[in-house]
């Protein structure tokens, strides 16, 4: 017998069909979707994926607002929604993903255990199956800063997919198992991280980009914006154990591990030095943050430093995707970091 995809799909909904609001239209969804809405040309495809986490809800708010104007874009679009019941959990848009489940953007590679994996390979099989000439993966950021995009490639189209929605651009060598490692299979795919869910400027750049994403007839040539690209190469990410406690206060917190100060976020994208302080951490727990290289070599030391029990930067850096969301901080990262000057840190000391 045939397992049902976990995956529906819905060709050309129509405006009246949505519902009256983004929670409304998710409960139409009723879960993960597929939507097909086509386009003047329709020899080409091209692809969106939207709400992996149920707590970032800015490409869905946009999609949903794309979709009520009743658009005939540029060329076939498949909108993928996927974390609908964990988003319509209440409060709506609080829930990330269960903890008994994986995160859903760690999921897009064998051996796709699980109701997670079971979606994500869905999700592959449509795409291998649509041939979509490009794909864009619209997130919040779990931290306030600015947008940016993150791509395994630096080439002339995944500079201009990033240029649709901002002026940012991480490249990395990480393999996670996230939907943006689909660039492997030759086709231009970039994530675009819109800012805090709490922003209301992440809804605005979800909503622009995925209009030029949608309208223009050539999306892979730049100059696709008027900005220049700030390319940043090779972050780190900057963890911690399964063990470790981590709280978030003015203070050091005696009886935690890690203690960092509630507007840590503000270092998202700004420039660190030695001198900076990033919080605490006990002495006896230093072992319990490592540094991460894409090829998984750990550069604390190269990195971070302990001055009694304040935690320095040992280099200029900057910082992103810092967050004060402590069951990310575990089940993630602390956040993500690049050197100040662009070098490498994968190399020998």
């Amino acid at each position: 017998m045939t397992t049902p995809s976990p995956l529906r799909y819905w060709y050309h909904p129509t405006a009246d069909a949505l519902g009256d609001s983004v929670e409304g239209f998710l409960a139409t969804l009723g879960g993960p979707t597929l939507l097909h809405i086509p386009g003047r040309d329709r020899t080409r495809k091209r692809a969106v994926s939207t709400l992996l986490h149920g707590n970032e809800p800015s490409g869905t708010r946009a999609v949903y607002r794309w979709l009520r104007d009743q658009p005939t874009p540029a060329v076939d679009v498949l909108v993928f929604i996927l974390s609908v019941s964990n988003a319509l959990r209440v409060p709506a848009f609080s829930t990330r993903h269960l903890a008994s489940e994986k995160d859903p953007n760690r999921c897009f590679r064998e051996p796709f255990d699980g109701v997670q994996g079971e979606l994500a390979r869905a999700v592959l099989q449509q795409l291998e199956t649509m041939q979509p000439e490009a794909l864009i993966d619209i997130h919040n950021t779990s931290g306030m800063g600015p947008a940016f995009s993150v791509s395994m490639k630096q080439d002339a189209a995944h500079e201009a997919l990033t240029s649709l929605f901002c002026e940012r651009m991480l490249i990395t060598g990480l393999r996670l198992g996230a939907l943006f490692e689909y660039s492997e299979r030759n086709v231009p795919t970039v994530t675009i991280e819109c800012g805090g869910a709490q922003d209301p400027r992440s809804d605005d750049i979800a909503y622009e980009g995925l209009l030029r994403y949608v309208n223009a007839e050539d999306v892979l040539t730049p100059p696709a914006a008027d900005w220049e690209l700030d390319i940043l190469h090779e972050p780190v990410r900057v963890e911690i154990s399964a063990d470790a406690s981590i709280c978030y206060r003015e203070a050091m917190a005696a009886d935690t591990d890690i203690t960092l100060p509630p507007d840590v976020e503000h270092h998202n994208f700004g420039r660190i030095t030695p001198e900076v302080a990033l919080g605490w951490v006990r002495p006896d727990s230093w072992h319990k943050i490592r540094v991460k290289t894409a090829r998984g070599t750990d550069v604390k030391h190269r990195l971070l430093q302990l001055q009694g029990n304040r935690l320095h930067p040992v280099r200029p850096l900057k910082l992103f995707m810092v967050t004060t969301n402590a069951a990310i901080a575990k089940s993630d990262c602390l956040f993500y970091a690049v050197t100040d000057d662009g070098s490498h840190l994968d190399g020998a000391d």
